[in-house]
């Protein structure tokens, strides 16, 4: 606040200095190039009925007795009055001697933290700061602003905001740190030392663990399917074997039945045998494919607890920097509030207000930050905020 009452102190002293010097602007520079709106004073010796002052008009020329319009915009004050010269050397045939001056250049216009904001008169040489000054100084803080109520509202909510804001800004480093682990970043890289939070970290360490006991969950699940399915190819094995082997029994036996030396019943009991054989394959092959699926379904979690984890990690630090961009926007505005309303209260705090200059030229939509000494051109648009600088 010290620096900002020095900046007010130094533009009172600056608006004193420039109203001491009165009278119409002089164009001292040379190079200046006249535009529409500006005002000439022009003198053509013997020629009183020619001479007179002149605004230049939209299409950029001025009208003048005798010679008409006369496009003007864009030269200097020496190429306008060469020519009206050579204008009137054609016209008349004779050589005159004539003068231009600067009467009243275009305004300028100085908006935001001034005391009176509006349109003034553009001089050569004009800087940020002396525009500042015509406009009667940076504002004045008004010292009945708000209640002793309003006051401790605001540093109440400045605190609270803060305290958001250090944990939002804490929650989202945290998961992008998590999220570059996951990238095969180097984690200390994405994020400085001194802005790590230890609480923040065991969270996502948490949340970490419970991923992987989910994945491992899936893992011994595929464990277990592969060794289902691996001790049921040992059983169709088995079950091969003794398929074969009655079969074999099975030709013998008919064989000497067919001989009448063996009875029917013996060759039943080695089909029923034979087709228990086989309902016994059916039954391990659907029990393999079933390990398989479950081994399938195993890898399929897996990959979506992954997926989940790394999405929900996306989706929650978009989030986090949406609450740091509100807190910022609500620490912005009490620091604000506390500026005008109480310095004092602002300075207690820590807080540092830095004056923000900013200059719109030739129309343009995008502001150029410039220095209190930067140099104003006709037409700028000046604006002088105030911003909060983060510690």
């Amino acid at each position: 606040m010290v620096v900002y009452l020095r900046q007010f102190a130094a533009c009172t002293a600056l608006a004193l200095a420039l109203s001491l010097t009165g009278g119409a602007a002089k164009a001292d520079t040379p190079d200046y190039h006249v535009d529409v709106g500006d005002r000439l004073t022009i003198s053509v010796y013997g020629k009183p009925e020619m001479s007179g002052n002149f605004q230049v008009r939209a299409d950029g020329q001025i009208a003048m007795h005798l010679l008409g319009p006369i496009d003007v915009a864009g030269l200097t004050m020496r190429q306008v009055e060469e020519r009206i010269e050579a204008e009137a050397r054609e016209r008349f045939s004779s050589r005159e001697s004539v003068v231009v001056d600067m009467l009243e250049y275009r305004d300028v216009f100085v908006l935001g933290a001034v005391d009176t904001p509006g349109a003034y008169e553009f001089r050569p040489g004009l800087t940020v700061m002396k525009a500042i000054a015509m406009a009667g100084g940076i504002e004045r803080v008004q010292e009945n602003l708000s209640s002793e109520r309003d006051i401790e509202n605001a540093r109440n909510n400045l605190a609270e905001a803060q305290s958001r804001l250090t944990f939002a800004q804490s929650e989202r480093d945290a998961l992008a740190r998590e999220l570059a682990r996951l990238d095969g970043a180097e984690t200390e890289a994405q994020v400085p030392e001194a802005r790590l939070d230890q609480e923040q970290e065991q969270l996502v360490g948490l949340r970490r663990s419970l991923m992987h006991d989910l994945m491992e969950g899936a893992t011994m699940r595929s464990t277990l399917a592969d060794e289902e399915a691996g001790m049921l190819d040992q059983r169709r094995v088995l079950i091969n074997e003794r398929l074969d082997a009655t079969q074999e029994q099975l030709e013998s036996m008919q064989e000497l039945e067919s001989r009448g030396l063996a009875r029917k019943e013996q060759t039943l009991g080695l089909k029923i045998d034979l087709s228990e054989y086989n309902a016994d394959l059916l039954e391990v092959a659907a029990f393999v494919s079933r390990a398989k699926q479950t081994r399938a379904n195993a890898e399929s979690d897996i990959q979506e607890a992954q997926t989940e984890y790394r999405l929900n990690l996306l989706q929650d630090k978009i989030e986090a920097e949406q609450r740091v961009a509100q807190e910022r926007t609500e620490v912005q505005m009490a620091l604000n509030f506390l500026r005008r309303a109480s310095p004092a209260a602002a300075a207690e705090l820590g807080e540092a207000v830095e004056t923000i200059y900013e200059v719109f030229r030739n129309g343009s939509d995008t502001p150029e930050r410039v220095a209190p000494t930067a140099l104003l051109g006709p037409e700028d648009v000046l604006n002088i905020s105030f911003e909060a600088v983060m510690q």
